[in-house]
């Protein structure tokens, strides 16, 4: 399976709010989805997922953060 994303790229920040541009449209979307590291200008890609496909995910993540604290890696 490929993961495949929505490339976007981030145009500014306004407050709570980040514009970002998909496909030559300008959306605004809260600030807290948007990586504190990604400045102006820079791409992103965004992925869409179910609830289920959610929930499915975060427990693999939580899963592997905790293996690698417990075995230190």
């Amino acid at each position: 399976m490929t993961i495949k994303g929505l490339s976007a790229k981030l145009i500014a920040k306004n407050g709570k709010r980040a514009e970002i541009e998909i496909e030559g449209q300008k959306i605004l979307i809260p600030e807290e989805f948007i990586p504190a590291s990604l400045k102006i200008g820079e791409n992103l890609k965004l992925f869409l997922l179910d609830s289920e496909s959610g929930i499915i995910q975060e427990k693999k993540l939580a899963k592997m953060i905790l293996e690698e604290i417990l075995n230190g890696k």
